[in-house]
């Protein structure tokens, strides 16, 4: 079984991006399931309905989310949908649902705290998850981590080593350099970087937050729509009887 994992999503230049590459990348390799964070995908802030459909039709599977899922209203009317995941540690009233599952596959998605509004201590959550007995459940668990800081990633990640099959980190938009396979199994990356436009920060217009940065004003950002665009992702290659990782392929490609 492989899963590719799409880093976040960043307004037209993203999904445009991730429509050009993944045909590629499905065309070269056998991939099973396509996931992406999606939380940025409309004018970098949330998601809509019509954009929700357009990323489908690239040929996605599954989203997941982060803080900004709510920015669109419209989400409220397809986060209900079984190809949609927000953060499991939001509070349990609001609509939507942190995990997918299948037969094999399950996959969570949790955001970190450090930095973030977030309602519920990730590690509040998977303690849940493993009272419960989830993680004995499913051949394949991955974990999409939304979360600032490297420090409580990795910690969350040891932490969950071996219990899962592959932590990804997103929302800070930078692919790290720090793929590895951990002690018990798990695949750890920090954060898997941004699909979006490269001449950008993470994914937004240049002068845009340096006249922020310059004059201290508020200053709202606006997506940089232009070309060259940057594709970030992994592909995960398991192995089809113990469905342990064998092997991953890391993408950061800048496409002109």
């Amino acid at each position: 079984m492989n899963v590719l994992f799409i880093g976040d999503i960043v307004s037209s230049a993203g999904r445009e991006v991730v429509k050009l590459m993944i045909p590629k990348i499905k065309s070269e390799y056998k991939v099973d399931f396509v996931i992406a964070n999606a939380e940025n995908s409309a004018g970098g802030f949330g998601i809509t309905k019509k954009v929700y459909k357009e990323l489908i039709e690239a040929g996605i599977d599954l989203f997941t989310m982060g803080n900004h899922t709510w920015d669109n209203k419209e989400v409220l009317e397809i986060i209900n949908n079984e190809n949609i995941i927000r953060p499991i540690n939001f509070f349990p009233f609001m609509p939507g649902k942190g995990i997918y599952f299948n037969d094999i596959l399950a996959v969570v998605n949790i955001q970190g705290r450090t930095f973030l509004d977030t309602p519920i201590s990730p590690i509040i959550s998977i303690k849940e998850l493993i009272n419960n007995g989830f993680f004995d459940k499913y051949k394949v668990i991955i974990m999409d981590f939304h979360g600032e800081t490297t420090a409580e990633k990795m910690s969350i990640a040891y932490y969950l080593d071996g219990k899962i099959t592959a932590f990804i980190g997103t929302h800070t938009h930078v692919q790290t350099n720090d793929y590895r396979i951990l002690p018990n199994g798990t695949f750890y990356i920090t954060d898997v970087g941004m699909c979006g436009a490269y001449n950008s920060i993470i994914g937004f217009k240049v002068e845009k937050i340096m006249e922020k940065l310059d004059t201290g004003l508020y200053n709202k950002f606006e997506p940089e729509k232009s070309k060259p665009y940057i594709f970030c992702a992994v592909l995960l290659f398991m192995d089809d009887k113990t469905y342990k990782i064998y092997d991953f392929k890391i993408f950061n490609e800048i496409i002109k």
